[in-house]
């Protein structure tokens, strides 16, 4: 533009000193006048133009700004979902495990309480069988108490047993035995 300018006053310059006619030099002088108006307006809404553009040059940058501190911002709160998400994965997956070790020990421990159950059952009639035996071999105590008690009954001074002829008296004053009826004394007259 300041070419522009140079050119205009230089051609108005050569004019006027050429020797055209007045009204030439006038019209073409004001001619220049309107055109370094116009320029000085252009450059003025140029200028006004360019501080817009810095403006908006100047809100872009600081939106860009604001967009990124959001875009960290929410880069930190993915990545803080991330880990939280990867360690309740992870939390699953430990529970997961624990689960499938119980599913694989159930089994595994009701076939040792059956097999322990069938152990105890088979061992119960050796066990029976065992005290049978045991007791087969031991003298039989009441068989000996037996003896020893027909042997003083039978034996003409007893030193045990004291045999006591009994009278109608003595059974007066028995005691009731189980599954006696009880008596009255008129029953007993």
């Amino acid at each position: 533009m300041p070419k522009l300018k140079t050119v205009l006053v230089v051609a108005i310059v050569s004019l006027a000193a050429g020797g055209c006619r007045d009204d030439e030099n006038r019209r073409l002088a004001e001619m220049a006048e309107r055109n370094l108006e116009r320029q000085a307006q252009q450059e003025i809404r140029n200028t006004e133009l360019q501080r817009q553009i810095a403006e908006g040059t100047k809100r872009l940058v600081e939106a860009d700004a604001a967009a990124r501190e959001d875009m960290i911002g929410l880069h930190r709160d993915v990545q803080s979902e991330r880990s939280e998400l990867g360690r309740q994965r992870d939390l699953l997956e430990h529970d997961r495990r624990d689960v499938a070790n119980s599913r694989n020990r159930a089994p595994v421990i009701a076939e040792a309480i059956k097999a322990v159950g069938l152990m105890l059952a088979c061992t119960v009639p050796l066990l029976i069988a065992w005290q049978v035996l045991r007791r087969s071999d031991q003298a039989d105590e009441n068989m000996a108490i037996a003896e020893l008690l027909l042997a003083e009954i039978n034996s003409p001074t007893p030193k045990l047993i004291t045999i006591h002829d009994r009278t109608d008296r003595d059974r007066s004053e028995e005691l009731p035995r189980i599954g006696d009826r009880p008596t009255s004394q008129s029953d007993r007259n």
